[in-house]
């Protein structure tokens, strides 16, 4: 308990800290912003997850909006991540948001590099945390995706996806070498798929009603310039609802099915910093992922706000795997400090607890 409260506190301390940072920052752009059709936010890193334990680092954030009436586009952002771990992981990490015009297109995508010392529990929702195998690898990824508007808030288009996996080391007598676990030695993972998109959303970062609904359909192989062949179906729905003036209930259902033999590093994964936050994102993974979160959104006074959030899911080969005694929930709360009213643009700190698990996340805009 001493610990749940040191953090909760160090949580309360950072958001101070953050709300004199963005409140500067701000009043700075407005220099370089006149007609505050976009703006700037650089924002020092600290936080914790499961996985990487104390982290630093730097995040900026571009938002804007594209032609002149603003009725018609919704907000578009670049974001710019770089982060390093306690244990020593290095995260350089760009993606972008991007509606045209009228919202006639919209552009997704990213470009990762990441030197990442992890550890591997095994596969499967069962697996121990005991003895986890120490292993690290170099991962340089883009991923680019265009997407044409069919009807109001519709869309439909194409992804690619491509990652060079690279600099494994790995026990010479642990799990991933002794049981063959595809892609230990690394490999180029090339795919492209088809994605459908609805999106009634009121605001990109921070939704207050609308609806979201986005799968995909992807294909790797040689053919995309990869070395391992599978298939890959993707499904994320969410729906908010605002109750009042201050309050927000949103609920969101997230899908990841693999179907043939792709590598251990793109196996569906359980938690993350978005969805059953408490878990570190690798703690368990096998061929499909399905779970659920609720969350309550309040504003409370000035820039700040409260959420409450639970959630339930898990990995499983196949769904008799899954049981009550393996089932993985979540609970947590945070607070928000508003950095941009107008494009209600928040600063997030969250903490989650998972079975035997906990996590504090720091970040920008909301987790869905």
């Amino acid at each position: 308990m001493h610990l749940v409260a040191s953090k909760i506190l160090f949580l309360l301390l950072w958001l101070q800290i953050c709300s004199v940072y963005a409140s500067d920052s701000l009043k700075m752009m407005k220099l370089f912003q006149p007609k505050e059709k976009g703006g700037v936010l650089i924002l020092p890193l600290l936080y914790s997850t499961p996985d990487t334990r104390l982290a630093y680092g730097a995040v900026g954030f571009y938002y804007f909006r594209v032609g002149d009436d603003e009725s018609k586009n919704r907000l578009s952002y670049v974001k710019l991540l770089a982060d390093y771990t306690q244990n020593k992981q290095l995260d350089i990490w760009a993606s972008w948001n991007v509606f045209l015009e009228d919202e006639s297109w919209l552009l997704r995508g990213e470009a990762r590099y990441r030197n990442f010392p992890d550890r591997f529990y095994g596969i499967g929702n069962r697996s121990s945390a005991d003895k986890p195998e120490l292993y690290s690898y170099d991962v340089l990824n883009a991923r680019l995706t265009a997407m044409r508007q069919l009807g109001n808030k519709i869309y439909v288009g194409l992804d690619y996806q491509i990652a060079n996996l690279h600099n494994f080391r790995v026990e010479a007598a642990g799990m991933l070498r002794t049981q063959n676990i595809t892609g230990n030695r690394g490999g180029v993972n090339g795919g492209a798929g088809f994605i459908f998109l609805v999106d009634s959303r009121d605001n990109v970062v921070n939704a207050s009603q609308g609806t979201f609904l986005d799968v995909g359909f992807y294909v790797y192989g040689k053919a995309l310039a990869g070395d391992f062949s599978y298939r890959n179906l993707t499904a994320t729905f969410a729906r908010y609802y605002r109750i009042g003036k201050k309050d927000i209930i949103a609920f969101q259902t997230a899908a990841n099915f693999n179907f043939g033999n792709p590598p251990f590093l793109m196996l569906a994964a359980a938690g993350n910093d978005d969805i059953l936050r408490g878990y570190a994102r690798n703690r368990f993974r096998d061929l499909n992922f399905l779970g659920t979160q609720v969350e309550y959104r309040r504003h409370l006074f000035w820039r700040i706000g409260a959420v409450v959030f639970a959630g339930v899911g898990d990995v499983f080969r196949t769904p008799a795997d899954v049981g009550w005694e393996t089932l993985k929930y979540s609970y947590g709360g945070g607070l928000r400090l508003m950095l941009n009213r107008k494009e209600q643009l928040n600063l997030r700190l969250d903490y989650g607890f998972g079975r035997q698990n906990t996590g504090l996340y720091f970040s920008i805009a909301e987790a869905f």
